[in-house]
C-alpha cells in the first residue's frame, strides 16, 4: 500500500510543470463585450445594439442601407512567432436560411488575405416555417416594428502566422444575406488569445 500511495504521489508532482506549462501557452490579449455605448477603437464600426440584457456590436445587414454590411478588428501586440484564437459569440436574428442555392452565408477572412471561416448551416429553425415559433432560441429582440427571434452561437477560429505582420492583423467580419429586413447579425464577448 505504502508503494502504491508514492507511486501516486511521484505521478502528482511530475503532471504538475506539464499541466502547468500548457496553460502558460494561451493567454489573453484582449476582450472585447460591448457594455458601454462606446464601442473600441480597435472596431470599424461604432454602434451597438441591446439583444435581451446584453449590448452587442451590431446590428449587421448588407442587404439594408440602415445597417453596417460589415465590421474590422484590428489586433496588435501579437508576439512573434505566436498565432491567435478568436473566441466571439455570433448572434443570428431573424429568418436565416441554411443550404442550397438561397442560403445566406457568414465569412470571417483576413483584410486583404484568406478566408478564415464559412458558415451556411445556422440554428435557425422554424416551426412549420412560422416566424411567431422558432426552435430553441435564445429569446426574442424588436427590430425596426417587428419582434423576430434571435440564438447566440459561440465560435471560435484561428488567425495563422501566415496573416500575422509585424505583430498586427485586422480581420473582416461579414454576412451576406438575403433578407433586408428579416435577417440581422451582431457580436459580443469576443475575446483575443495568443496560441
Amino acid at each position: 500500500m505504502k508503494k502504491f500511495f508514492y507511486v501516486m504521489i511521484l505521478l502528482l508532482v511530475c503532471s504538475l510543470p506539464i499541466s502547468a506549462s500548457a496553460s502558460d501557452t494561451q493567454q489573453v490579449l484582449a476582450t472585447y463585450s460591448f457594455n458601454s455605448k462606446k464601442v473600441p477603437a480597435q472596431w470599424s464600426t461604432g454602434k451597438t445594439f441591446v439583444i435581451g440584457e446584453n449590448r452587442t456590436l451590431g446590428l449587421f445587414n448588407d442587404r439594408n442601407k440602415r445597417y453596417r454590411k460589415s465590421t474590422v478588428l484590428t489586433i496588435d501586440g501579437i508576439p512573434e512567432g505566436r498565432e491567435v484564437e478568436v473566441k466571439f459569440d455570433l448572434i443570428f436574428v431573424g429568418t436565416w436560411d441554411s443550404g442550397g442555392k438561397l442560403a445566406d452565408r457568414f465569412t470571417i477572412s483576413e483584410v486583404d488575405g484568406n478566408q478564415l471561416l464559412e458558415m451556411t448551416e445556422f440554428p435557425c429553425a422554424l416551426i412549420d416555417g412560422d416566424e411567431s415559433r422558432p426552435l430553441d432560441n435564445n429569446g426574442f429582440v424588436r427590430v425596426g416594428e417587428r419582434e423576430r427571434a434571435y440564438w447566440i452561437q459561440p465560435l471560435a477560429m484561428n488567425i495563422p502566422l501566415s496573416g500575422i505582420k509585424n505583430g498586427k492583423t485586422a480581420i473582416e467580419f461579414r454576412g451576406y444575406l438575403t433578407g433586408r429586413k428579416t435577417e440581422f447579425w451582431a457580436l459580443d464577448n469576443v475575446k483575443i488569445i495568443l496560441q
